[in-house]
């Protein structure tokens, strides 16, 4: 702790030397009628929501109960810290991670990371229990994409795909992060869409995909080398393999193969039958965890609005009920030790998220603290919403009010998840995790719509969006919008549309198909031209490309191409479209930096109104603090400007950003 203090300073030393006569653009009040007299909250600053140096999260124990790992900073830099658990030893490892694991053997951490945000996905080790180690990238391969798929019990191997091979595939490698061997476990024909690996390392099963036909193929016994045929389901039935059993028979699957919602299924390897083990008749099971000791489950999630859990053990039920308090919250376990005696859980809400320690014996300790809950006390509440579109279709979102002010006529902005196929959740950990709860403390209403498309609803209600693009999806966004207008909650003069990817494409959508409607629109990475995004994804998305053919068409072909441009907000920029923030990570690779050039080169030439923002460094999403401070304040500045909500102004922090 002393070292990050005292380089923390030494950081903060140099920024001070830049110039603090270099502060301008001081923070302004409100200026919507409804805001004049509201008693809003304190303006929580800007670096409060991207750049917290005491914030931690993802805490992982170690398979032999004996360690601990966690997120965190080390003086102003992203690391990796572990400790033994009831010592005071902690050290750091530097580096910026989407993600990491312990391997089964408890002396290394393997991290997942892209370091400039263009999807080179690289697994990085540490031996964390030898004095002085350093991270080493276990796959430093040019332009590929590799994830670690399964550890392997008794050693420190993993289990990875990579595409370093064909960058259309992913092979199954196992690799050795003590020497950084790889050893070719399969390699994939062209079709496999998904590898099932057991904790032993052995391979026991794949699924393959031919046009809409999904087949789950076991090894010949009888062959080397050769596959046999046991199940097959519509490729669209949602189908995600998730825990082999000790005898290797069955696999535990979240599945909505002849069903509308997905269930926690049992399924046989050798024939595919299944057997539903826990099914909710409203919404789609999210997620489920299974023992590795037992081989069964012990919780299942879903969300109707709340977060929902279904937990299958009654003294572990009791432990996670005692941490939400009575209250509603999504309580997750996030890692346990062999025995599974040890854990840790997040407890997450709509105001933040707490990682506790659950010891085998004694009570829960306080392991860490999100951004949000530093500062839970200056929030707002969210809560779940209803409505029905104009066709009759049911829709569920999620409304934030800004505190201290009546929910009468408020500027309001439609905050729209990306994906499509995802959705907006209750808690922290959703898509836009902290922006509902900055732009609530701005002084905006902030509505969240799942239209259809969106996931956690079941099939029918996804498929409802097949050829809907800038149609019927975002008839349901509008349909949001006039449902706060007819509660008295929006002004319909003040009513901004903001979103990332799928998000920033209904924001260009609301700003040129429907100016009527919004006010302006902020669209980061969104798309423009959808058949040029679909002639320009990433190699890797080749054996899912057709689902985007399904749903939004296949540019190769003459009548889909006409569709796909007549739905396109760069084909509808006219005098009429609304100012606009636009906002793209210079690397990304799903959604071109093009889409938002060709879009702004169209508002310039029409005499639109657009503000332009590019971050170097990042790609599809922004992993580096900087960038995320830049993009919340031209954020802020922007709408504060649109619909009269309140601006932080100069954040001294943007002293210091340009040295990272």
């Amino acid at each position: 702790m002393a070292q990050r203090t005292s380089t923390v300073r030494r950081w903060w030393s140099c920024v001070a030397l830049v110039g603090l006569a270099v502060l301008a653009g001081c923070a302004t009040g409100p200026t919507h009628p409804s805001l004049a007299e509201a008693q809003l909250p304190e303006l929580i600053p800007v670096r409060d929501f991207v750049a917290s140096l005491e914030a931690t999260g993802y805490h992982r124990v170690s398979p032999d109960g004996t360690q601990l790992a966690w997120q965190g900073v080390q003086g102003t830099r992203p690391a990796i810290w572990v400790r033994t658990l009831g010592q005071d030893d902690a050290r750091a490892y530097p580096i910026r991670a989407r993600g990491f694991r312990w391997t089964a053997d408890s002396r290394y951490l393997a991290a997942t990371v892209d370091a400039t945000g263009d999807e080179n996905a690289h697994i990085h080790a540490v031996a964390v229990r030898e004095p002085g180690a350093a991270w080493v990238d276990l796959t430093p391969f040019k332009q590929t994409v590799s994830h670690i798929l399964q550890t392997v019990d008794g050693g420190p191997d993993l289990m990875v795909t990579t595409n370093r091979r064909d960058k259309k595939l992913f092979d199954l490698h196992r690799v050795d992060p003590r020497t950084g061997s790889h050893t070719v476990v399969a390699t994939n024909p062209g079709n496999v869409s998904g590898w099932v690996v057991d904790h032993q390392g052995g391979l026991q099963a794949r699924v393959t995909v031919a046009g809409e036909v999904a087949t789950l193929q076991r090894p010949d016994a009888q062959a080397t080398g050769g596959w046999v045929s046991s199940a097959r389901w519509d490729r669209f039935d949602f189908v995600r393999l998730l825990e082999v059993d000790a005898g290797a028979s069955h696999v535990w699957a979240i599945s909505a193969r002849g069903r509308d919602k997905k269930a926690l299924v049992r399924m046989g390897l050798a024939d595919g039958a299944e057997t539903v083990v826990h099914a909710t008749a409203d919404v789609d099971l999210d997620h489920a965890l299974i023992s590795q000791r037992t081989h069964q489950p012990l919780v299942a999630y879903s969300l109707p609005g709340y977060p929902r859990r279904e937990v299958f053990d009654p003294a572990l039920r009791e432990r996670l009920d005692a941490l939400a308090g009575g209250q509603p919250a999504e309580v997750s376990i996030t890692s346990m030790d062999q025995a599974e005696r040890t854990m840790t859980a997040v407890v997450a809400t709509d105001r933040g998220s707490l990682t506790y320690l659950l010891p085998a014996d004694g009570p829960p300790q306080l392991l860490g603290e999100s951004r949000l809950r530093l500062i839970e006390n200056k929030l707002a509440t969210a809560k779940p919403v209803a409505l029905t579109a104009r066709d009759g279709l049911p829709l569920h979102g999620y409304l934030t009010l800004p505190a201290g002010a009546e929910a009468r006529k408020l500027p309001m902005v439609l905050l729209v998840h990306g994906g499509p196929w995802a959705r907006d959740r209750w808690a922290e950990n959703g898509a836009n995790r902290w922006m509902p709860q900055f732009l609530a403390n701005r002084g905006y209403a902030v509505l969240q719509i799942n239209y259809r498309g969106s996931s956690g609803y079941g099939r029918a209600f996804m498929e409802k969006a097949i050829g809907e693009f800038a149609g019927r999806m975002h008839d349901d966004l509008i349909d949001g919008v006039q449902w706060a207008v007819q509660q008295g909650i929006a002004d319909p003069a003040r009513v901004a549309i903001h979103g990332a990817s799928y998000g920033g494409y209904s924001a260009l959508v609301g700003a040129t198909f429907t100016p009527e409607v919004f006010a302006c629109a902020v669209s980061f990475v969104g798309v423009s031209s959808l058949p040029l995004f679909l002639e320009k994804v990433p190699p890797y998305w080749e054996m899912g490309i057709i689902g985007w053919h399904r749903y939004v068409g296949d540019p190769a072909k003459s009548e889909d191409l006409r569709n796909m441009d007549a739905r396109s907000p760069l084909s509808k920029v006219g005098p009429q479209t609304r100012p606009l923030l636009i906002m793209h990570g210079v690397n990304d690779v799903r959604v071109k930096l093009e889409q938002s050039e060709l879009m702004v080169q169209a508002l310039r030439k029409a005499g639109r109104p657009v503000d332009y923002v590019t971050f170097p460094g990042d790609g599809h999403g922004n992993q580096r603090w900087p960038n995320n401070l830049t993009m919340y304040r031209k954020t802020e500045d922007f709408l504060a400007q649109c619909l009269g909500g309140r601006s932080s102004g100069f954040d001294y922090y943007q002293l210091g950003a340009w040295a990272f």
